[in-house]
């Protein structure tokens, strides 16, 4: 076999199995005090924005927090430097508190209880929001237009044109 036609491989790297148990330690912390953080929580950041917000990860001394909306991330931004000093009471030290946008938090919960109430009342419903059949092409249609032209919105501008 000649090998100048074989693959050139990647030559491994390996690391030190002390710096590869120094690192996890260090990740070990890391998870150690958002934990501490997370329990804390509705303490640190006031019951108005405990439901909006929460920390999402530390990593070499910088905390994310995820908020649901921009006037909330708003209202962190410039109080970020009080958090900072509460978080600090319970023996953490930060560098720095990055705060990003995430609307998945809150939308989960909304589409989920919603989803019944958005169906029950959707436009295709005939039973329900003033609906009925139109007599020409046999469509669910507003009571309303029935009312006022005695046929559909379609029918009526197929008819006018």
């Amino acid at each position: 076999m000649d090998k100048k036609y074989l693959p050139i491989g990647n030559k491994r790297n390996p690391h030190p199995l002390k710096n590869c148990l120094d690192n996890f330690k260090k990740s070990y912390v890391d998870l150690d005090k958002l934990t501490k953080i997370n329990e804390n929580w509705k303490n640190l950041i006031g019951l108005e924005l405990f439901e909006e917000c929460k920390p999402l990860n530390i990593e070499k001394k910088i905390l994310t927090i995820a908020v649901n909306h921009p006037q909330w991330r708003q209202a962190l931004i410039y109080n970020k430097h009080k958090l900072k000093e509460r978080i600090e009471k319970i023996g953490i030290t930060l560098n720095e508190i990055k705060i990003i946008q995430n609307y998945e938090i809150k939308n989960k919960n909304i589409k989920a209880t919603n989803a019944k109430i958005v169906w029950a009342k959707h436009p295709s419903r005939i039973n329900q929001n003033n609906m009925c059949i139109c007599t020409l092409c046999n469509s669910p249609t507003p009571k309303g237009e029935i009312k006022r032209w005695g046929k559909c919105s379609f029918c009526w501008r197929k008819i006018k044109n």
